[in-house]
């Protein structure tokens, strides 16, 4: 039995019992923990001590992933049906003691009679691919370790069903069975390390996801490939550290892509570190290895990589592989005007270049611009009722550009899983004529032959959809799209238009300005501000003190907007909620003018944030579901207008 000071082994080859003594729920501070614990926007994150796996003061630890582990196997061994075997799939990226908790994730799911199936070929293993693969396999369900973009010392667990989409159907059920194993003092046992029979590495779905990858590029895509690797196409990719080149040099040669030193994919930071080589550290501050921060693109020598014409394009995925970013080139002429479109350009003296950055808006929009496109050209566009699905949170100028071909948009919350429940929506409805709800309210009617154009959160996930469904591997189920945001899916889109323009001499700035010229978009300018509301890296009581602070004012920042947008919808004139807020500006903020709409996004528990319709912009404020953030959003035509906006939204007397 595993002592009062809880030294579990992570690789232990004997049976092991962790029992939860009032010693060990007192030095753990379990009864706090499971009390608040909770599965949020992508899964279960918190604070890790990246030296100590099992540092009972912090809340990620070998001790609670035990629980979580033994919580989730109790919830799904109740589903199964008689004489059923349970399945489930583990794999995590590189962040601290991410091996470890995968062995007593392992070893726990194996002392429940749960047949556990590890990565064959490498250590880590992307989100994507486990929801793949977890899918594809048909095992009821799924477990990665990932905190995505978190900085270092935040440790996740993502819990899939069996579609490969982060679990909400047993989100409660595992919440309250956490509590349970706390409250009564429970026994968890761990079978050997190692038992074959159950503990099994197998995981290897390469030649079906990328069957299924073909499936979804359309020839002419293929084409612009292979014609611009043979002129000499060079694409560079920073995996910062992280799980995606271990898997991604796998699948690209299997697409007929070389990777390497002389190939046309080469890799930065490549090498796998659990402290991302450091990537989005600066001034003291951790943010996070999010290939969307600026303090992460421009910090991973893109620049000279381009300008010494060395790649053509620089890509970049965060750990886990679900967001994706690019750093591109264009002719120092073309500045002035991507710049005056809402690009960041940074302009080199004496270069007849500049360097041109995009934020995931704008790559998606551009993606499914061409896209339309290329499925016009093959014949598909009208063959079937494509429609897009973008978070609430994402640019609104791909319903811009959606509402010129007559393509249905359907918003949903922030969080994949939302987009995962309306893709089982659509793939179970039985009226194709039943209308979608969307996050805000509205009725959105997407046809009788859905097909997935994109799907994608502004942070800088998405996936995309085939003519033809996501088939498991007896051909039972099919899915519209796959449930986890897909970086490697995301970097091939991308690298078919880039291909394409490569080929056609067009730098993607000149793509994307004539776009937004083309299509008369007005919502060019979008900007989020992220309030820190504590330093997460921040331990003990002063943490807890500073958490309790900042989640105050969290509440109350919330509940202000929540509250006009209860009071719209009870019938206050728009008039009053717009002096309500003027009321409250600080001295020499711009005045907001009256609002054409003000609702709130979701409803009851699953109520998140607020939005605001003006004329000429909108905005949303949001808390973040994973980090201690309040997120403040707003898009329009005009730059210097809408910052001025967002500054007085931000400090607005509350």
């Amino acid at each position: 039995m595993i002592s009062e000071k809880l030294e579990i082994k992570p690789y232990e080859k004997e049976w092991q019992e962790i029992k939860l003594s009032e010693e060990i729920v007192a030095a753990y501070s379990l009864e706090n923990w499971a009390e608040n614990f909770s599965l949020m926007t992508a899964g279960y994150r918190d604070q890790l001590n990246p030296s100590v796996a099992n540092d009972p003061d912090v809340a990620f630890n070998s001790l609670t992933i035990a629980i979580l582990g033994e919580a989730k196997a109790r919830v799904f061994k109740r589903k199964l049906a008689h004489g059923e075997q349970a399945h489930v799939h583990i794999g995590g990226e590189t962040r601290p003691h991410t091996q470890d908790f995968i062995a007593i994730l392992s070893r726990v799911y194996a002392a429940n009679d749960i047949y556990v199936h590890l990565r064959a070929q490498t250590r880590t293993t992307p989100i994507w691919y486990s929801s793949f693969g977890t899918f594809y396999k048909q095992y009821q369900s799924g477990d990665n370790l990932t905190a995505s973009h978190s900085p270092f010392f935040k440790g996740g667990w993502k819990p899939m069903d069996s579609a490969g989409k982060q679990l909400l159907a047993e989100e409660e059920e595992i919440i309250s069975e956490v509590k349970n194993i706390v409250s009564s003092r429970e026994k968890i046992n761990l079978a050997p390390w190692g038992l074959k029979e159950k503990i099994i590495y197998d995981f290897d779905i390469d030649e079906a996801y990328v069957k299924y990858q073909q499936s979804v590029i359309i020839d002419k895509s293929k084409d612009d490939i292979k014609q611009a690797t043979e002129k000499g196409f060079r694409c560079a990719i920073c995996t910062v550290g992280g799980s995606m080149k271990a898997t991604t040099e796998r699948l690209f040669p299997m697409l007929g892509i070389s990777t390497g030193q002389d190939g046309v994919i080469q890799y930065l930071f490549g090498e796998e570190d659990s402290q991302y080589h450091h990537l989005g550290e600066k001034d003291g501050k951790h943010f996070g290895p999010d290939p969307s921060k600026q303090e992460v693109y421009k910090s991973i020598g893109a620049q000279k990589i381009l300008l010494n014409g060395k790649a053509d394009i620089v890509f970049l995925w965060d750990p886990d592989g679900d967001r994706f970013n690019i750093v591109t080139i264009t002719r120092a002429e073309q500045a002035e005007q991507a710049k005056a479109f809402g690009l960041d350009v940074e302009p080199y003296p004496g270069s007849d270049k500049s360097i041109v950055y995009f934020s995931p808006n704008q790559i998606f929009f551009m993606l499914t611009a061409y896209r339309i496109n290329v499925l016009k050209e093959a014949g598909l566009l009208d063959a079937y009722d494509w429609f897009i699905t973008p978070s609430i949170s994402s640019s609104r100028s791909l319903g811009e550009l959606a509402a010129q071909k007559s393509i249905p948009v359907a918003q949903v919350r922030v969080g994949f899983k939302y987009v995962g429940t309306f893709s089982e929506w659509l793939e179970n409805r039985t009226d194709p004529n039943e209308p979608f709800i969307n996050a805000i309210g509205d009725k959105i009617y997407i046809g009788k032959k859905p097909r997935a154009l994109i799907m994608c959160e502004e942070s800088g996930g998405a996936v995309f959809g085939g003519t033809e469904f996501l088939m498991n591997e007896s051909g039972s189920k099919g899915l519209i799209a796959l449930r986890e945001k897909d970086g490697f899916q995301l970097g091939l889109m991308t690298l078919s238009l880039a291909t394409h323009l490569y080929n056609s001499k067009r730098s993607f700035a000149d793509y994307y300005c004539s776009l937004i010229q083309e299509n008369n978009i007005q919502n060019r300018f979008f900007n989020r501000r992220d309030i820190r509301l504590y330093d997460e890296s921040l331990t003990g009581a002063e943490r807890e003190k500073a958490k309790s602070d900042g989640e105050e004012k969290r509440d109350r920042v919330m509940d202000f907007f929540r509250e006009l947008a209860k009071r719209a919808s009870a019938g206050k004139s728009l008039d009053e909620i717009h002096n309500e807020i003027n009321s409250r500006l600080a001295d020499g903020d711009k005045a907001i003018p009256i609002p054409k709409r003000v609702c709130n996004v979701g409803k009851g528990k699953l109520l998140e944030g607020t939005l605001m319709e003006f004329d000429d912009f909108w905005f949303l404020i949001r808390a973040s579901g994973t980090d201690a953030l309040l997120r403040y959003y707003i898009e329009g035509r005009d730059k210097a207008e809408i910052k001025a906006y967002q500054k007085a939204l931000i400090n607005l007397r509350i």
